[in-house]
């Protein structure tokens, strides 16, 4: 590459000269006619009283109009009515000198009626004693701009009102949850502490408190859901499932129900080795919703059948009751927010939304749901889901048939069974150590703050935390991350215990270590389980 002496100048390659001769042949005037012509902007002449002289192609195109029916316009004729005022009062200004030029927005209005935004230059071409003979407007577009602007702040006001509405929901649920938990974890304490049995009246007084709790719970579960889903909010794990485990665990969930209700819950088991890509959570909560659905929609004695199969590269599964049936009127609303298709008349319990979440849920998951029905004869449900290969699978899979799923839970041993539960609320606490006394062999520890839960740990290690994650003075992550750096106390399974059920904030538990996360309202049995589980054997005499 070639070097340049200081002060030279480039030359051009040859037949190309630095010399604009077809430029310098125009005279002046051809000189303004060619810029007029050409610019990007709209460029207008007028007269002092407003009237258009001349105007360029962009002007003509910003407005609207040709170029020959703007000349003797009034520039109010083109402009919004609602800014006449605003607009004489700065020409006048402008034309008593009291400003050298005028620079705004404002609004022009086309013959159809369409509003276009412009931002408006103008300055006065004054004569050799400073005498104004003309005015000159630079015009530009700016209608696409501001949409744009809008759109954004629309966004971020939908934003706004989208993470507001998230940490309402948030809030109530908590709050709500709260008392829930003193409701319904002292009815299951009622119903089955074996100190204290209950009479058959008593029974079914405690089963009643219970059930319309739990109705309570689930109504929120499930608008809190929706709205998570609406806000794309709501986290997936999408991974390799084995479809037969998802299927049992969703029936243990619901075979309580269809004993209660006198049906008959069949399952016929899919293939060996059949997978699926799902988030197990999720695809349980689908499958116990619908499940749910054709027990609660059925007849007496009749029958509820799950059944799944791999077709090509998806996976089916169907749901099917021998229930009342749908018609084809109520199977086009049956997605829509909040409608019951009648049901809200009867005494069959229900929000309206759980099959709307159904349907986004799976969506979320890349699956689809079809339904099918005849009046009187009964109803299908039918999911498809992306098929998995079970080379897709994992080491954590195979070693998970070994273990009990709760992680450092695996780890204890048999001795010194001490529960250290951080709790600022006195009755959730009262409520626990009720539980507490159906496992006599563990011992709990309580501290009421979070500060004195870290003091209570490094001066005498429990062999499982249990926090809450709304502590009076930190939460329980701070709690759990204050005492996962110290070598004493690093190694403590923790387990939240909490009334948010948010799942960011369960998800982020995780994340840092928690094994496990337990949501108020306390589900007595499953905190008995986790006992006995990390705990080992207990006695007849403190069974549940």
């Amino acid at each position: 590459m070639s070097s340049l002496a200081p002060g030279a100048r480039p030359s051009l390659p040859d037949g190309l000269s630095s010399r604009p001769d077809n430029l310098a042949e125009l005279s002046d005037d051809q000189h303004y006619r060619a810029i007029f012509e050409a610019a990007g902007v709209g460029i207008a002449r007028l007269t002092l009283d407003g009237r258009f002289v001349e105007v360029n192609q962009r002007f003509a195109e910003i407005s609207g109009r040709r170029r020959e029916d703007l000349i003797g316009l009034h520039f109010l004729d083109i402009s919004h009515p609602d800014e006449a005022p605003a607009n004489l009062a700065t020409t006048e200004a402008l034309l008593a000198g009291q400003q050298d030029r005028l620079a705004r927005e404002k609004r022009y209005v086309r013959p159809d009626g369409e509003i276009v935004h412009v931002m408006l230059n103008v300055v006065l071409l004054k004569d050799e004693k400073g005498r104004p003979v003309q005015m000159v407007s630079v015009v530009e577009d700016i209608s696409e701009r501001l949409r744009m602007q809008e759109a954004l702040g629309a966004a971020r006001a939908a934003e706004r009102a989208s993470k507001a509405k998230t940490e309402f929901l948030s809030r109530m649920s908590h709050e709500l949850r709260t008392p829930l938990n003193a409701m319904l974890g002292f009815a299951q304490l009622l119903r089955v502490d074996p100190r204290n049995p209950l009479n058959d009246t008593q029974r079914k007084k405690v089963e009643h408190i219970e059930k319309a709790g739990a109705h309570l719970l689930a109504m929120m579960t499930d608008v809190l859901d929706l709205s998570r889903i609406e806000a794309g909010s709501l986290p997936m794990s999408i991974e390799t499932l084995s479809v037969n485990s998802v299927l049992e665990e969703a029936l243990a969930l619901i075979s309580n129900q269809a004993r209660d209700a006198g049906l008959t819950l069949a399952h016929n088991a899919p293939q060996e080795g059949l997978f699926v890509k799902a988030d197990r959570v999720r695809l349980r909560q689908v499958l116990v919703n619908l499940l749910s659905n054709a027990i609660k929609y059925n007849r007496q004695g009749g029958q509820a059948l799950i059944e799944a199969m791999a077709l090509q590269d998806r996976v089916l599964i169907t749901v099917s009751d021998t229930g009342q049936g749908m018609t084809t009127e109520q199977i086009s609303h049956l997605f829509e927010p909040f409608n019951r298709l009648g049901a809200e008349r009867s005494n069959i319990e229900g929000t309206g939304i759980g099959l709307v979440i159904v349907k986004r849920l799976l969506d979320l998951m890349e699956g689809r749901i079809e339904v099918s029905s005849t009046p009187g004869t009964g109803s299908s449900f039918r999911i498809w889901l992306p098929l998995a290969r079970p080379l897709a699978l994992d080491a954590q899979c195979a070693d998970q048939v070994h273990r009990s799923g709760f992680g450092g839970l695996d780890e204890l041993g048999l001795h010194n069974r001490t529960v250290l539960y951080a709790e600022d609320n006195v009755i959730n606490v009262e409520l626990l150590r009720q539980v507490m006394r159906m496992r006599p062999h563990w011992h709990l520890e309580v501290a009421y703050s979070g500060q004195q839960a870290i003091a209570m740990a490094q001066a005498h290690p429990p062999d499982l935390l249990l926090l809450d994650m709304h502590l009076g003075d930190m939460s329980g992550l701070d709690v759990s991350d204050a005492l996962a750096t110290q070598g004493a106390t690093a190694c403590i399974p923790r387990i939240a215990l909490s009334a948010d059920a948010m799942p960011d904030q369960i998800s982020e538990a995780k994340e840092r270590g928690f094994v496990e996360y337990l949501t108020k309202p306390l589900d007595v049995a499953r905190f008995l389980k986790l006992l006995d589980q990390c705990g080992g054997p207990v006695n007849d005499e403190g069974d549940a």
